[in-house]
């Protein structure tokens, strides 16, 4: 097996905690944190589903990856811009979720829109 078939491999492994902490956000199975006092019932189950979708998309960018390292390993200049579009999804993603809790716990404080 040649080494990116190894690294798309690992790729697609990482995604998997993706898609189960979105299918227990989704199932309503993670609790909620002790700061956020002021969240009810509905707008928990509103930032689960946010977050679920956000954490499904996060992925679906990582399988993508590991299927583009898979079909491309051996070619450079198509890695490096995979790679790089990889990093800028993946990490924009993520600041999209950082953005979306604090935005719902800034509401149930009674401070948002």
């Amino acid at each position: 097996m040649a080494a990116h078939h190894i690294a798309a491999l690992v790729f697609a492994l990482m995604a998997v905690p993706a898609f189960v902490s979105a299918r227990w956000l989704a199932q309503g199975r993670l609790p909620l944190s002790s700061g956020s006092g002021g969240m009810t019932v509905r707008d928990k189950a509103v930032l689960d589903d946010k977050l679920a979708r956000l954490l499904r998309m996060i992925g679906l960018a990582m399988l993508a990856t590991a299927l583009g390292l898979a079909l491309w390993g051996d070619q450079e200049r198509r890695v490096l811009a995979l790679i790089g579009v990889m990093f800028v999804a993946v990490n924009g993603l993520a600041a999209v979720c950082i953005f979306t809790v604090a935005s719902a716990k800034r509401r149930a404080r009674g401070g948002g829109r």
